[in-house]
Parts: structure tokens; C-alpha cells; sequence
């Protein structure tokens, strides 16, 4: 499935199961020695003819693929896309009886009877649980072809004659044509509870699924022809993926989907393998594969419009994303917990980290609940002048759920320095000490000095600013509070002016309100930050001709600012 840019370019297709509590960090090993595979020959499309008799291999369950039979209908010129034909089958197992083709099923190889690979199973009919399969031809797999396919493919009038002569499909189903076989987005090491809560950032993955970590990790011996075949952007406590199926192995070099993921062309993700659990039947809204993913086993590097490939062996290199949560609780004793993943696609950090703050929060928390949160973070990186490091820190209160109202910051950090081109991110570590208190400092008003003391500001008696002079305010908060003085330097052109100033409290999101696009601008965005306790006031004049504005931040309180008050100014 093709999924279109955005803050992580994630396609994922494959296995949904819910609920998994996080267990510990998936270990990436060092793969063992892959078989050369079977460097399959391919099976001239031009010679393929009605009713050729087919075999095929793929895993329903478990990790080793087990075979299905079926029959050519027929072969559409340029399904695919321009000199790639799409070849039409009728495929039968009792699995495609009980569920039809499933996603997941992705890469599975089909023969022709003398054991020459024909291609792949990438597309299935548009309408419902069918048996009927697009294959991509394997010699345009094997010759990479240069352009997106289609997501979905038209059906000419003769192709759905032909299906539906040699199918129980009708020839107006027939007509609706096919589609690329569906990807569900994969998410692990979060709740579906918990993921259905994570919308609204175009860093994350869009309609988000919890899957699992499999107990025993297939190994390089397990990526065969008809094997599970996994897309990894990350892994540890959050692995995200793409499970499809392997179509030919060849020296380690490992080819599988029949159709590309995002399209990326060179790219970099992790190459794993999967335990299936089983293919979950689905009349609605088409039948799928529930897996676990299992450890890295090499890299995938190419994206293209027939499929992905990756070579088992070395790894791809690693961004890592560590979440320490200490809580003390009002009632009970602290807690504590160090987690981490490990990132194999650079685009892939912003979401990573996001779900890999929110589940272990929830991990330690074991709870949506109110509360308050000290944080603190680090992120490393290079570029071609050198190293360099960003730290920062945030307060957070939030009266339904912690959890989620403290882990948008560094995500969203992460997605500016992932737009910059040159830039390379190495480590993030992020810090949280969690309590339940939920006191916020609500604004209430506001003093200026004058005169050697602090006066009142309000209604009946504004401020008194003189123009070309410091104005030296503090605010006052609804317990009685009284803020760290800020001040303004008023310019000699707004004496006169009719003014009134405007006090925020936490704005919030500090990493959404500019968009740099150098190192050096996220460096200033980074110092410049308006933490959650500390609150902007800001000042506007006017007289009719000229106008000015002005803007102070307060001193950090030690406590979440809340509400908001205007105050008239009198410039003299």
C-alpha cells in the first residue's frame, strides 16, 4: 500500500492483533547465514495461455510458506503500468476458500509447472473476499520498472469476461477492477485503546494497528521464497513495519511485495521476518494476516514500482530513542522505567519517539490519568561541519492525561531537523519526572513598579508607561502569586499612543510556531522556546498613524501558567 508523504512515510502491510503490553527491548542480532536461494528464472509473460496450470507458495501460519495452487485467466497489456502486464489467476488452498487473498500475501511467488517464477501476487479483485490475483510479472521485478503503480488497476471488458468465465465472479464485479492488496498500518508496543487516541500530528502513521513482537525471532534461514518478509522503520520497544511476502531470494539479495511501498526508490529500512499466527477472515473489508515481527536481519535499500528488495547481513544504521519515566505517586510507591527503540528510517524519528514517550508513560502509569511533568531532553546529530547537540526542558500539566499532553515537543523537534537537508540524527534521550499534583498558576492580574512600589493594575487605573523609558510590570496569579518581574522598553514614538497589553498563559507546541529551515534556525527556535511556565504578554499601540508591538516573556514560575487577562497601557 503507498501511503503519501508525510512526517514518517510509512506503508505498512500486514498482520493486526490488539492490546500488546510492552515486554522489553526486541535485540538485534547478528542474522546467520542466509541460504543463496533459488535465483529464480523467469517465465516469459508472452507465453503464458488461458487455463496454464500454476503453483505458488506462501505462510499462513507460522514461518514456513505452504503451497496453493490455481490457473492463468489471462494477461492485461500494461496493467501495471507502460511494458508491465498484469497477469490474472484464479488461485485455490483452503485458506483462499475460507478468506480469499489476503493482505499480507503480498510477494507470493507463483511457478508456472516447470518451476520458472511467473511473479508475484501484489493485486486482488476490488469487490469483497475473492480468489481472483494480480500477479507483477517477475521480469519486470527483476528489471525494476520506473514508475508509481497503480493502486487500483481498470478491468477492460474482454479481462472481465474472461474472470468471470472462469470464476463465480460476475462480469459487472469483474468490471470494477483490481486494487493493490491492502497494507494496514502496524504499530507494536502500544494498545489499540492507546492508538486510536494518537491523530492529529502529520508525523504519524495514519489509521495506526497494534501488532506484536515475536516470542522466537525467524532467522535469515527463515526468508524464503514464500516467507514472511518485513519493512522494519523501527524496532525495540516500538517496531513499525511492512509485512508482505518474499517472491526470490538470490545471493542474500531478497525480493518480495510485487508492488512498492511509498516509491522512495534508494532507501533504507530493516529487513526482518515475521511468525504468523494466522489469516483472519474479513467479507467486509477484505481478509488480512495477523503476524509478529521478528529481529533485523539486514537492509531493505530499494523501493520500487514492483516491489522492494534488501540484502540479508549488515543493518541498516540506527537512530536511538531512550524514555526514562520516574513517577511518584501521591499513594503508593515510585516507579521507574528505561525504554528504547531503535530507528532504522531517519523519517520514521518523529513518530518513534512520540509512540515510544506515550508507551512508556502508560507502561509506568498503567493509567490515563491527570498530573504533572518535569521533562528534559537531549538529541545528537552530525553534519558535514561536525557534531552537534540541543538540549531543552518543558513543564506539562494536564488534568485529564499526562501521558498524552507531554509527548508532542520532541517528536516535533525531531520532524523540523528531519526536513533539513544535510542533517543526520544520532541519539535521543528524554527524562520525565511525573507527579499527580494538577496546580496550575491561573492569571489574575497585574502590578507595575512605580513610584518604589508595586501598583495595581486594572480597569480604573492602567498602567503609566512614558515613552523612551523602561515599563516594569510582574503579573499575579489567582493564589495570590506574585510573578519574577519583566519589563518593556517603550520607544520614543509611542508616547501618545492609545495601547493595552495581553497576558497567555502556556501556549504550547513551542516547535510549531516556526518552520527553519537550517540547523542554525532550529538552534534558535531551541534557545528561544516559551516554556509552559512562563507566560507572553504582549503589547500593541496606536495613534492613528503609527502602530507598535512589542513582546515580553516572563521568568519560568515553576508551575504551568493558565488563563489569559488584558490590561490598558497609557503612554505618556
Amino acid at each position: 500500500m503507498k501511503q503519501p508523504t508525510s512526517r514518517a512515510r510509512l506503508a505498512v502491510s500486514a498482520a493486526v492483533t490488539a492490546g500488546l503490553c510492552l515486554t522489553g527491548t526486541a535485540a538485534l542480532t547478528s542474522p546467520s547465514q542466509a541460504a543463496p536461494g533459488t535465483c529464480d528464472t523467469a517465465f516469459p509473460v508472452a507465453d503464458l495461455t488461458a487455463d496454464q496450470v500454476v503453483h505458488g507458495l506462501t505462510v499462513t501460519s507460522g514461518t514456513t510458506p505452504t503451497p496453493f495452487d490455481g490457473s492463468v485467466i489471462g494477461v492485461m497489456k500494461d496493467g501495471i503500468e507502460p511494458g508491465v502486464d498484469l497477469v490474472m489467476a484464479k488461485l485455490t488452498s483452503p485458506t483462499i476458500s475460507d478468506a480469499g487473498i489476503w493482505a499480507g500475501m503480498s510477494g507470493s511467488p507463483v511457478y508456472a509447472e516447470d518451476g520458472s517464477l511467473i511473479g508475484a501476487v501484489s493485486y486482488t479483485l476490488s469487490f469483497e473476499q475473492t480468489s481472483i490475483a494480480g500477479i507483477t510479472p517477475w521480469e519486470d521485478m527483476q528489471a525494476w520498472a520506473g514508475q508509481p503503480a497503480p493502486l487500483t488497476v481498470k478491468t477492460t471488458a474482454s479481462a472481465a469476461k474472461k474472470i468471470a468465465a472462469r470464476s463465480s465472479v460476475t462480469q459487472a464485479q469483474a468490471a470494477q477492477g483490481f486494487h493493490e492488496l491492502k497494507a494496514p498500518a502496524l504499530v507494536s508496543g502500544l494498545s489499540q485503546r492507546v492508538l486510536d487516541r494518537a491523530k492529529g500530528r502529520p508525523y504519524l502513521t495514519k489509521g495506526a494497528t497494534a501488532a506484536g513482537q515475536a516470542a522466537v525471532s525467524p532467522t535469515a534461514a527463515d526468508i524464503v521464497a514464500g516467507g514472511n518478509l518485513v519493512a522494519t522503520a523501527s524496532t525495540g520497544d516500538i517496531i513499525q513495519g511492512a509485512l508482505g511476502t518474499v517472491t526470490s531470494v538470490c545471493d542474500s539479495r531478497v525480493v518480495g511485495f510485487g508492488h512498492p511501498m511509498n516509491f522512495t526508490g534508494n532507501t533504507t529500512l530493516g529487513l526482518a521476518g515475521a511468525d504468523a499466527l494466522y489469516i483472519q477472515p474479513d467479507a467486509v473489508f477484505g481478509s488480512f494476516k495477523v503476524a509478529n515481527i521478528g529481529d533485523v536481519l539486514g537492509t531493505i535499500d530499494q523501493d520500487r514500482a514492483t516491489g522492494i528488495s534488501g540484502l540479508l547481513g549488515p543493518v541498516p544504521p540506527q537512530i536511538d530513542i531512550t524514555s526514562t519515566v520516574d513517577y511518584t505517586p501521591t499513594v503508593g510507591a515510585p516507579r521507574n522505567r528505561t525504554g528504547s527503540s531503535q530507528v532504522q528510517t531517519p523519517e520514521a524519528s518523529a513518530d518513534t519517539a512520540f509512540f515510544e514517550l506515550l508507551a512508556n508513560h502508560q507502561t509506568v502509569m498503567d493509567a490515563f490519568q491527570p498530573g504533572s511533568e518535569n521533562q528534559s531532553w537531549t538529541i545528537t546529530g552530525h553534519t558535514a561541519d561536525g557534531p552537534f547537540t540541543l538540549h531543552g526542558s518543558n513543564l506539562y500539566t494536564d488534568r485529564f492525561d499526562i501521558a498524552f499532553g507531554s509527548v508532542f515537543d520532541v517528536p516535533d523537534l525531531l520532524w523540523l531537523l528531519h526536513k533539513i537537508d544535510g542533517v543526520t540524527v544520532d541519539s535521543v534521550d528524554v527524562t520525565s519526572d511525573v507527579t499527580d499534583n494538577t496546580d496550575l498558576l491561573k492569571i489574575k492580574g497585574m502590578e507595575q513598579r512605580r513610584g518604589g512600589q508595586w501598583v495595581e493594575v486594572g480597569n480604573g487605573s492602567p498602567a503609566q508607561g512614558k515613552a523612551g523609558h523602561d515599563l516594569k510590570l510582574r503579573l499575579v496569579y489567582q493564589t495570590g502569586q506574585t510573578g519574577q518581574p519583566f519589563s518593556y522598553h517603550l520607544p520614543k514614538s509611542s508616547a501618545g499612543m492609545r495601547s493595552r497589553m495581553f497576558a497567555f498563559g502556556a501556549s504550547r507546541f513551542p516547535f510549531e510556531r516556526g518552520r527553519p529551515h537550517t540547523l542554525d534556525g532550529v538552534k534558535k527556535l531551541v534557545r528561544h522556546m516559551t516554556r509552559n511556565d512562563q507566560a507572553s504578554v504582549f503589547l500593541f499601540g496606536f495613534d492613528g498613524h503609527h502602530s507598535i508591538q512589542l513582546t515580553a516573556t516572563t521568568p519560568s514560575e515553576g508551575k504551568v501558567i493558565g488563563g489569559r487577562k488584558s490590561f490598558r497601557l497609557v503612554i505618556h
